[in-house]
């Protein structure tokens, strides 16, 4: 039995690694629930993904000569059914 129900179908909930944080899923209605510091590494990843991106692209004031390529946010660890 899983140890975590889902607080908006009740279905037991599955835990995801997801570039080293674990976070718990709900296979039925796509819910996630963040124990305590996950958002904080979450948002930690984000950061340094932002750091290497204007690292390699450089920063552009005002929007003006932006790359084409489309960057990614942190919000890709959430594509968990890929």
């Amino acid at each position: 039995m899983p140890l975590l129900l889902c607080p908006n179908c009740q279905v037991g909930m599955r835990e995801v690694e997801r570039r080293g944080v674990v976070l718990d899923v709900c296979p039925q209605c796509g819910g996630v629930w963040l124990d305590r510091g996950e958002l904080e590494k979450l948002l930690a990843e984000a950061k340094e993904a932002n750091r290497a991106h204007e690292e390699k692209w450089g920063t552009y004031p005002h929007g003006e000569g932006k790359p084409y390529r489309k960057k990614k946010g942190f919000l890709e660890i959430f594509d968990l059914f890929d």
